[in-house]
């Protein structure tokens, strides 16, 4: 009972610190969003703010360098390769050297060659696409301390940061915005807001040491005797598996394999996120403005679920580690982002146009009876990326096949809406709700080989004791003697009634538990009987 009260505290404070923690510091940057929309949507002309849209959009699809730079780390600093202080930081300050090196190299390449992609996609701020792709360069610095934050646990700070980096960002937008400089003061203010949350994240890291971790065969002694496995703090599955090894490689080998993965990942939820504004300024130019709106206001779910996948990659790359599944951070995880999504829609179905018009004003409202739709989906994107950041973290690569298809299928969908907001919101549901399926079904799958694979071991191992009992408590079997004793067929050890008998008792295939005992009964005096003695005639050890 004492233990049960424990173990359920223990999980109260885990969802404080880690998920709620990062879910309320995603509904915070989202006010803060929020407000910085009001302020554009007025200072603005339809025109300007589509296009202000259309820039975070390029930088959101671009910010996914960074984000798989954050899942390598993550991997990195939870796989002790490694472990002295010294080799920690030697690597750490190689990682920051190079990404120092990478902004300036994509800073040159981004002035370059803004203006032919602005012709490509007919946008008219060239120097807005170089400044979001500047900071989109600076946002993988400030991965690579958010990534150390969550291989060590620090929840709180990276909360305290995402805040931070939010309200500085969005207030330098407004201002410069509001002093005259347009989309342009916009991207201005997006790399200021980066190049500060970095530097915010890594004085934190200076002040967070490593976890110490234990290995999940560590066991302690309970009241009774009994060897129990020591509950790790931030276990969050009860099934043991089998511990992935870890393989000792040089770190740059180790970075660039993670990252490669989480980059082929990421991009595709990126565009998933972002392509249908792309597509629909694209498509029909003069409706951006009134789309921006409703998919500004619908990416509620996804910007939680960005914050809330800062507690589940880590979690569930921890559990790799120590063998161990991360099913009931996945559940928290789901829960923190779909709430919203699902009262979002709610909201907009019964309420689109009064609270489009109060929050960016009537002339961007005529695309409310679409944003309840655009809600779903968009609640549905969530969930995708809370299974691809689980995905990830287990290790499990067959998401990135899955999602290389789901991609260019939901950008030919709705390229064949053409920018219509009301057909491009109905296909982009189709298109994310079949990804989450796709995505939650490989959960599953990955779930399902790990409850086999535990129950496998588990019945092996009943079986196996099992066996062992029952050759120890009894003497060699000896059919000709039970037949004279007239034992019935079932209890002649040799017979095949009583092979099917011990048959019957072993734990059947896909068993878990072993409720019955199949040794003799303890003696008065606690002990089991052993085999047989010898008899008299032969020799042996004198009885004490």
């Amino acid at each position: 009972m004492g233990l049960a009260v424990v173990m359920r505290r223990d999980l109260v404070a885990e969802l404080l610190r880690g998920p709620m923690a990062l879910a309320a510091a995603g509904a915070v940057t989202n006010g803060f969003n929020l407000v910085m929309n009001l302020v554009l949507a007025r200072a603005l002309d339809p025109a300007g703010y589509g296009a202000v849209g259309v820039q975070t959009s390029i930088f959101m699809i671009l910010s996914v360098v960074g984000n798989s730079v954050l899942t390598a780390t993550v991997h990195r600093e939870s796989a002790e390769i490694g472990d002295t202080r010294r080799e920690r930081r030697i690597w750490i300050r190689q990682l920051r050297n190079v990404t120092l090196v990478g902004v300036l190299l994509a800073s040159l390449l981004a002035l370059a060659l803004c203006e032919p992609v602005s012709l490509l996609l007919s946008y008219p701020h060239p120097l807005a696409i170089a400044e979001a792709a500047i900071a989109a360069a600076i946002w993988v610095g400030l991965c690579v301390e958010r990534g150390l934050l969550q291989a060590r646990g620090n929840y709180p700070a990276l909360a305290r940061n995402l805040v931070f980096e939010s309200a500085f960002r969005i207030t330098c937008v407004v201002v410069l915005v509001a002093a005259g400089l347009g989309v342009n003061g916009a991207g201005i203010g997006l790399a200021l807001g980066c190049l500060a949350g970095g530097e915010h994240a890594r004085l934190a890291v200076a002040r967070t040491p490593s976890l110490i971790r234990r290995s999940p065969s560590a066991r302690s002694r309970l009241r009774g005797g009994d060897d129990v496995v020591t509950p790790t703090p931030t276990a969050t599955g009860p099934i043991p598996m089998m511990p992935a090894a870890a393989t000792p490689r040089r770190t740059r080998d180790s970075l660039i394999a993670e990252a490669s993965v989480a980059l082929a990942t990421l991009v595709p939820l990126a565009l998933l996120q972002n392509m249908d504004i792309v597509i629909v300024g694209w498509r029909n130019p003069d409706g951006v403005g009134s789309y921006a709106a409703i998919s500004t206001a619908c990416k509620v779910p996804v910007f939680i679920g960005l914050a809330v996948a800062n507690f589940l990659l880590p979690e569930a790359a921890r559990r790799r580690k120590e063998g161990l599944p991360a099913g009931r951070a996945l559940t928290m995880a789901l829960v923190c982002v779909v709430t919203p999504g699902l009262f979002l829609a709610a909201v907009g179905a019964v309420a689109g146009h009064l609270v489009l018009s109060l929050v960016f004003g009537p002339k961007l409202a005529g695309a409310a009876p679409d944003l309840w739709v655009l809600a779903l989906a968009m609640t549905y994107l969530a969930a995708s990326l809370m299974f691809a950041t689980y995905l990830l973290g287990a290790g499990y690569r067959k998401i990135v096949w899955a999602l290389a298809c789901c991609t260019p299928l939901t950008a030919a969908v709705l390229t064949l809406a053409g920018g219509d907001i009301g057909r491009t919101a109905a296909a982009g549901l189709a298109c994310q709700a079949f990804t989450a399926a796709v995505a939650g079904a490989l959960v599953y799958r990955l779930h399902h080989r790990h409850f086999a694979a535990a129950g496998d071991r588990a019945r092996d191992e009943a079986v196996r004791l099992a066996d062992a009992d029952l050759a120890g408590a009894a003497p060699p079997p000896d059919p000709a003697r039970s037949a004279a004793l007239g034992e019935p067929p079932a209890a002649r050890p040799g017979s095949g009634a009583y092979e099917k008998t011990v048959a019957r008792r072993r734990p059947a295939a896909g068993s878990r538990i072993v409720f019955a005992e199949l040794a003799p009964p303890r003696s008065s005096s606690g002990r089991r009987p052993g085999p047989a003695a010898p008899a008299a005639d032969a020799p042996g050890p004198a009885s004490g």
